[in-house]
């Protein structure tokens, strides 16, 4: 008898239709997976920006809302009677820049000045360089006296010097001053610090004292009048202006700045795009811009709107353009030195 052999079982496999189904299921299992990851990536872009935009919100109108508070401050509270003794005031040393648009210290006593889009300003010229100002925004600068300051111990009005309570200021010669005490203020140029002593000289030049009365004189001419500030109460601070305005920043989107005429621009917040300041005169119930404040002097209150950008595109909803996310805030700050 023959041994019956066996045939080899027929391999079994997927048929087409099968395969096909599995595949659709696998598309719409990634597909499930994908839309999942790009929903929780854009929430987390939108997240991020958020806060950074928050926090860029929060640096912005914390410290300009502060200077524009202190704006007009002499250190001792009498902004009213504030005196300038450097020579400035002798209109022949202004170069033709400073005629049409007045050097910082010409200017000091209105605490606040603004500039409206497309103005410029005496800080930083308008452009598309790195760190200069944008020009549909607008810019405002701000005077007063700055830091904690320093006491007076003696003031001689014939040797032309104050002694100050420390030898550790940082001042240094050439820095604009202010000295004040219950009676007046007058700002000068020191011609030279060593330890304790700050001596004030007249001299030639855009920044020098035009004399070393440092008496106050109601019309501003250059006082002949001596004043020895008393040294129960005087004190002596760093006088300056800044200006505030919105940049072209170092990673080619707008940036607030701020720079201090004799410094270099600060960037200060990035993704700030826009900046829109009006201002409320004494006596006045309407804000407005600043081609319409008649006296820079009288000006109590600011209202500053900036405009807020993410860093991220593509993740607002709706809209053109690169659809970053946005935000506008606004705050109205009163000037400390001039409200009741």
């Amino acid at each position: 008898m023959f041994a019956q052999t066996s045939r080899p079982a027929r391999m079994k496999g997927l048929t087409l239709i099968e395969l096909m189904i599995s595949l659709v299921l696998g598309m719409v299992l990634v597909g499930g997976v994908l839309v999942v990851f790009l929903g929780s990536q854009t929430s987390y872009k939108t997240s991020d920006n958020l806060s950074k935009m928050q926090d860029s919100a929060r640096i912005s109108f914390a410290l300009i809302s502060h200077e524009i508070r202190e704006a007009a401050g002499t250190g001792c509270g009498n902004g009213s009677r504030l005196d300038n003794a450097i020579s400035r005031r002798n209109e022949s040393i202004l170069n033709a820049a400073q005629a049409s648009t007045p050097a910082w210290w010409s200017v000091m006593g209105n605490g606040v000045m603004g500039y409206d889009a497309g103005t410029a300003s005496p800080a930083i010229a308008i452009g598309t360089g790195t760190t200069q100002r944008v020009s549909t925004t607008d810019a405002i600068q701000l005077t007063g006296a700055y830091g904690a300051g320093f006491s007076i111990d003696a003031h001689s009005n014939t040797g032309y010097n104050f002694t100050l309570n420390t030898a550790s200021s940082g001042l240094n010669a050439d820095d604009i001053l202010i000295a004040c005490d219950y009676k007046q203020s007058t700002v000068f140029n020191a011609s030279s610090v060593v330890g304790k002593t700050v001596t004030y000289a007249a001299g030639a030049g855009s920044s020098r004292n035009c004399g070393i009365a440092l008496g106050y004189d109601a019309d501003n001419n250059c006082s002949t009048t001596a004043y020895k500030y008393d040294s129960l109460v005087a004190r002596l601070y760093r006088f300056g202006a800044s200006t505030w305005y919105i940049g072209n920043g170092t990673n080619g989107r707008p940036s607030l700045y701020r720079v201090f005429l004799n410094g270099n621009p600060e960037e200060i917040a990035t993704g700030v795009t826009d900046m829109q300041i009006q201002y409320l005169q004494d006596g006045n119930t309407a804000y407005v811009s600043a081609p319409s404040v008649t006296d820079w002097g009288a000006v109590i209150a600011v209202r500053l709107t900036l405009n807020f950008e993410g860093v991220d595109k593509n993740i607002a909803t709706g809209g053109t353009g690169d659809r970053r996310i946005s935000t506008v805030a606004t705050s109205t700050i009163m000037l400390r030195n001039r409200t009741p």
